[in-house]
Formats: structure tokens, sequence, C-alpha cells
């Protein structure tokens, strides 16, 4: 597979004024399908849109949406693509998205409703050239991918099991000691580009 990385996603939160973060949304390709992972938030919307027309690609073409998990910062532009498959961890089902509140909860709904088809992680391996890893130290559902590209090698996606670079130097310095910072660092070390949910990625060289 190709892999594209169409939006860098950010973490923008300004206190009791504005809560707006969205997903890095990453582009895979071959010759049987277009797939979008963490297709991201209200906030990237136009981004998104810009990033696929300079690649003339429609939301038609988009045939599958990967998610590491069901939060509306990485989730919410899936309802775009009417065509796709949308493919993440079982333990979606687990939640009852009406206790969100009867906003909240009512966006959480539209999306899933949105959904034509889904299919579940099963496997460990999706494609023969994406890893799935169980990490849901950040939701019960989340799941990081390593990716085997032709263009970029092996591309550890870990969506919020590590959402910024500041937070990998934390672990990698020894101030994080967690499960998930063991997890991370493990899956960090198999791979030569990082992508990171709210910042750039590391090019490893």
């Amino acid at each position: 597979m190709f892999l594209d990385i169409l939006c860098h996603g950010n973490s923008v939160f300004v206190p009791g004024v504005i809560d707006a973060p969205s997903s890095t949304c990453v582009l895979l390709s071959d010759e049987k399908r277009s797939v979008l992972v963490d297709p991201g938030g209200f906030s990237s919307m136009k981004r998104l849109e810009t990033a696929l027309s300079d690649k003339g690609i429609g939301v038609e073409d988009i045939t599958e949406i990967l998610l590491t998990h069901f939060h509306m910062d990485h989730a919410f532009n899936s309802l775009f693509f009417p065509r796709s498959t949308v493919h993440l961890g079982r333990e979606y089902h687990s939640r009852n998205y009406e206790e969100f509140g009867p906003i909240i909860g009512r966006m959480y709904s539209t999306v899933l409703n949105s959904w034509k088809r889904v299919e579940v992680f099963e496997e460990q391996l999706l494609w023969g050239s994406i890893e799935i890893f169980d990490t849901p130290f950040h939701s019960r559902e989340h799941k990081s991918f390593i990716v085997s590209s032709e263009n970029l090698g092996r591309v550890f996606i870990c969506g919020d099991l590590c959402e910024r670079q500041y937070h990998y130097h934390q672990m990698r310095k020894g101030m994080r000691s967690d499960k998930a910072a063991a997890l991370f660092l493990e899956l960090y070390d198999k791979a030569d580009v990082v992508v990171f949910s709210h910042d750039r990625p590391i090019y490893k060289e």
C-alpha cells in the first residue's frame, strides 16, 4: 500500500472558550481500495476536502475507513463517505452513547447511523499489510496500526496511545513508566515513521 498523510492533527484547546482537536488523517491506497485512517473531526473538514480534491479523489472513491477509536475528533468526518466500510474495535458496541448528553449523544448516533457497513477487527493482520494492536488505554476499543507501506516503510499509526511528540519524549526519558508508555515504545522501535494523532509525524533516519 502507498501511504499519504492528508491532514496533520492538532490539539486546539482554550479552557472555557474552545475545544476543537482533530486527528491526523492518513490515506492508504492500492489497486483494490482507497482507505482513510481516522478521517478527523469538524475542524478539519475543509482541509480534508481540499487534500482529497488535490489528489482527484471524491467521497465516493473511499472504500474503507479505519478508526483507531470512536471519538468525534477522529471519526466525525466518516459520515461523509457513504460507500465506505468502517472498521474499528469490537468494544465500541459496549458504550451507551446516549449518556453523552442530548447534543453530543445525538451527534454520536448520527455518525453511527450513517455507517452502511461496519466490520470489527477480528484478526491481527488486515489485508496482508496492516498489523493491528490492542491499545485500550485511552478508550476501550482503541487500536493502533503498523502499516507496511511501499513508499515510507513501516508506519506506526498510534492514535491516542501517544497523542503528541512531547508525550513521546516524556516516555523515552523515563518520565512515564505505565503500560501504555511501555507498549508505545516497543511499537515505536519497530517503525520507520510514527504518525501522531495530534501532532506532526516523526520520520526516523
